[in-house]
């Protein structure tokens, strides 16, 4: 697979495609991570672990140590020695042949939305000062703060906000989890029964660019809700709570064992994954934790009214609109959801996938806009519970058919 990818990627040089250098260089980086640990620490070698089966075991470490990681040392050298010297400077995907239309195309695929990279942009702006508004608004309450920048630095710089340990980090993230498993049962009607473990990155995870992410579980293993550890001084309070909320409950979590769970579905569920409800729903949740009272930070709402919708500003801004990695870390950084060493992370990741970030807020607006609309339709009738079960009843539809669904529902109630 690896020689077969090595041999694509001259093919695409040839023919005039490439990826940004500073994104080949992180992958160089990922993957000297990888090689970097024992074969019994490898990611590749989990499967021998599980087996319990010593024969079994000593032949995986030897197809790591005698063809993976050989093969993994020939694509680190392609990437460092030869691909990066012709990869492009340039960040926007534009750059690369028919480049614009690729941007339409992984756009829709990313949202499931019919719209145009000029249609997300504007429609993030004007969410994006709605929030701001929102940020002042909560800034004058807690602060006696009426200025934007001043209320998040306010925020950003509380010496209460930020751990002093790896281990507070963790305990932190393990505690949000636990107090939002606990509330769930009464804003969804179908409780899934499979468990959500918080666990640190592996050490060949650490300190690459990676965020904090979901794995999901099955019947034989716990989901993990794996975050980085590293740095912690830099890392908020606030900021963890959302992510927390976020990935886990009432975010991804629920999400997919909810629909893991449901018996008839196509299998094609359990296969395909739409950025825009899935990500929609994630995006939807942080705000719905700040409903169900789950924040115990000030700054955990304050931040995660700031952040929602710039990725709809700011990767088309890459892509179509010429921004700089400059004016694009300036505007993200703005709205402190994230520390400053991270902001030509997220640069790098617009990048390399383009019109994947514009997909958490497009969903997000989606599920609110359809919850407005049955709360104002239902009236009395409306049951938040119920309403929840019906957006994830399906898995992550694409976002016309879950809204054909939520209105068949509607009518339905209403006969």
């Amino acid at each position: 697979m690896i020689d077969v990818e090595i041999e694509n990627l001259r093919t695409g040089i040839e023919e005039g495609y490439s990826a940004p250098k500073a994104v080949v260089r992180r992958v160089v980086a990922q993957v000297e991570g990888l090689l970097a640990v024992p074969a019994e620490e490898s990611p590749f070698y989990s499967l021998a672990r599980r087996a319990e089966d010593p024969a079994f075991s000593q032949s995986v470490r030897e197809l790591i140590e005698q063809q993976i990681n050989p093969a993994l040392e020939r694509y680190r050298d392609y990437l460092a020695n030869d691909y990066v010297e012709a990869a492009r400077e340039v960040l926007s995907v534009t750059a690369n042949p028919n480049g614009a239309e690729c941007y339409a195309a992984s756009l829709q695929h990313y949202t499931t939305l019919d719209r145009s990279g000029r249609e997300v942009y504007e429609l993030g702006q004007s969410t994006v000062a709605a929030n701001k508004a929102s940020v002042i608004e909560m800034g004058k309450s807690v602060y006696e703060l009426s200025d934007f920048v001043e209320i998040i630095e306010r925020a950003k710089s509380d010496p209460g906000d930020r751990f002093a340990t790896r281990e507070a980090l963790l305990e932190f993230s393990k505690d949000a989890v636990r107090r939002a498993e606990q509330e769930m049962p009464k804003w969804v009607g179908r409780m899934p029964e499979q468990a959500a473990e918080v666990v640190p990155f592996p050490p060949h995870e650490e300190g690459t660019g990676r965020s904090a992410h979901y794995n999901p579980g099955n019947e034989n293993r716990p989901a993990e809700y794996r975050i980085p550890l590293d740095k912690p001084e830099d890392r908020s309070r606030g900021n963890s709570e959302s992510t927390a909320f976020h990935e886990v409950w009432p975010g991804h979590h629920l999400q997919v064992a909810t629909f893991q769970a449901i018996e008839g579905l196509h299998p094609v569920t359990s296969l395909i994954w739409f950025s825009g409800p899935g990500e929609g729903w994630a995006r939807y949740s942080e705000a719905l934790a700040e409903e169900m009272g789950l924040y115990t930070t000030v700054t955990g709402p304050i931040l995660r009214r700031a952040w929602p919708a710039r990725g709809m500003v700011v990767d088309p801004g890459i892509h179509l609109f010429g921004w700089t990695r400059e004016e694009a870390i300036e505007f993200m950084m703005e709205a402190g959801r994230f520390p400053e060493s991270m902001g030509d992370e997220m640069v790098d990741r617009i990048a390399i996938l383009p019109g994947q970030l514009t997909a958490y807020d497009s969903g997000g607006l989606e599920i609110l806009a359809l919850r407005r609309q049955a709360e104002e339709a239902l009236g009395d009738d409306f049951d938040i519970r119920e309403f929840h079960d019906r957006v994830l009843e399906n898995g992550t539809i694409p976002l016309g058919y879950l809204r054909q669904h939520i209105e068949e529902w509607i009518a339905a109630k209403q006969d």
